[in-house]
């Protein structure tokens, strides 16, 4: 990087040089939408609400494997340590931990809104996303999963939730190839105008 570049010149390179590197943490939306998917299989059962709500628990754990392997497969290291923003990444996923005592809640004092409780801490995380991504995907994403959630939450079934998110999981997909492309373009002309410089 040039050495006349300003501080904010040379983070915002990182963040489009990290954001190519993790394809903007598309391995885990794609792990989410397989998550969420069971989910909603499990809230179509006959299963006892108490049931339903500890399978959805323990299916948030599938997060980390399901999505290394969906790394592997679109060839992303998704513990590479190349960018200072690697642990920033970390630091934002595990942020949402924070708040699982609230859904821990909700599953033993309203079992019908568990999943809703749980809907709105995942999108309300994709917040940090925004900033260490460029992503304006998971800037709305977190405001409108919420909004929704909550809505859907309080007034229809814990299965309408799980489809929504579902939905939610394939635009965010969709939105993030069309962002990737313009952040593989962007990364492109930066290195060009560094090999011009020098």
């Amino acid at each position: 990087m040039s050495e006349n570049k300003s501080k904010k010149q040379i983070v915002n390179e990182l963040r489009i040089e990290y954001a190519v590197e993790q394809k903007k943490g598309m391995p885990f939306i794609m792990a989410s939408f397989v998550i969420w998917t069971i989910m909603l299989i499990t809230f179509l059962t006959n299963f006892d609400i108490a049931i339903k709500n500890i399978i959805a628990m323990c299916c948030s754990a599938l997060l980390m494997p399901v999505g290394m392997l969906f790394g592997k497969i679109i060839k992303v290291d998704i513990f590479s340590k190349e960018c200072p923003l690697s642990s920033l990444s970390i630091v934002a996923a595990l942020n949402q931990l924070l708040y699982l005592p609230i859904v821990l809640w909700a599953m033993y004092a309203v079992p019908d809104k568990m999943i809703m409780a749980y809907a709105i801490v995942v999108g309300a995380h994709f917040l940090t996303y925004y900033w260490i991504y460029f992503s304006p995907t998971y800037f709305y994403a977190s405001i409108i999963i919420p909004i929704v959630s909550l809505v859907l939450g309080i007034n229809f079934s814990q299965v309408i939730v799980c489809l929504a998110f579902v939905v939610f999981d394939i635009l965010i997909c969709i939105l993030l190839c069309l962002e990737i492309k313009q952040a593989e373009k962007y990364l492109e002309t930066i290195i060009n105008e560094e090999k011009n410089d020098n």
